[in-house]
């Protein structure tokens, strides 16, 4: 029995995932109507949560908004340093926990068959801490796993269903590697992040 992924979940796991360094995450996505909603504002914070998914609810972006620029080009971008100036005119459309401003900003374009479906944003609120090319590079490289993850879940969702029991643990892994198990190397090698 295949586990069912939603898009929505996958997104939400992938936020969480990355605010677990102590920064937000922000999941943005087009909806079913074509509109563009706030899904997600994760933090390490558990106790975050519930005021956080309320400032997601209320959140609204504008056709010309950072978001919408952000699909539209398909390009990352970051700022190492906010100044009070950039936050009310590119990103007023981030909102944290009430009181709190962020300090450098990141966000990246989700592509999934050749779309953008979303945009994960990270911020930092530490005056310490400042998102580089390196980190850009990374939240680049985390949207084009989650891409491919969400088209694989997508595929597999519209593919009929076996009669027979899919292959299972190492058997599943030959198979859909036609018995060339990769060593540790070449996943390293795979998952190396270019530098630029």
């Amino acid at each position: 029995m295949r586990a069912e992924v939603s898009p929505e979940r996958m997104l939400r796991s992938v936020a969480a995932l990355l605010a677990r360094s102590g920064d937000y995450c922000i999941a943005d996505v087009i909806d079913a109507h074509g509109k563009v909603r706030r899904l997600e504002i994760a933090h390490a914070d558990p106790s975050r949560r519930e005021r956080l998914r309320v400032a997601a609810d209320d959140t609204t972006h504008g056709p010309n908004g950072r978001v919408a620029r952000l699909l539209q080009t398909g390009r990352p971008e970051s700022l190492a340093h906010v100044s009070r100036a950039a936050r009310a005119r590119d990103l007023a459309d981030i909102v944290l926990v009430h009181g709190e401003t962020f300090c450098s900003y990141m966000a990246a374009a989700v592509w999934v068959s050749g779309a953008p479906m979303a945009v994960l944003t990270m911020v930092a609120t530490k005056p310490a801490r400042s998102f580089g090319t390196d980190e850009l590079a990374e939240l680049a490289v985390v949207s084009e796993w989650t891409g491919l993850g969400l088209e694989n879940a997508l595929r597999r969702e519209l593919q009929p269903r076996a009669s027979v029991a899919p292959p299972s643990g190492v058997e599943r892994v030959k198979h859909d590697l036609d018995g060339h198990a990769p060593s540790m190397e070449e996943l390293r090698r795979a998952s190396r992040i270019p530098r630029g």
